[in-house]
């Protein structure tokens, strides 16, 4: 399964924002279309918390070689 980009998510999740913001979306498309921002919502959050931890673990193995 091909993981989609933290900006293809970010994307979709904007064009989700404005259908449900605009009003015109019946209340069965409403609700699809949050379950699918919520998921996208965690999508992103899980990509920018694998960032951070990815981050931290570069500045502490430089901050171990600047040490040295």
């Amino acid at each position: 399964m091909r993981k989609i980009s933290y900006e293809t998510n970010i994307t979709k999740l904007r064009e989700i924002v404005e259908k449900l913001e605009s009003g015109e979306a019946s209340l069965e498309e409403s609700l699809k279309l949050f379950e699918q921002g919520i998921k996208l919502s965690n999508a992103c959050y899980e990509t920018l918390k694998n960032a951070e931890q990815k981050i931290t673990e570069l500045s502490e193995i430089e901050e171990e070689n600047a040490d040295e």
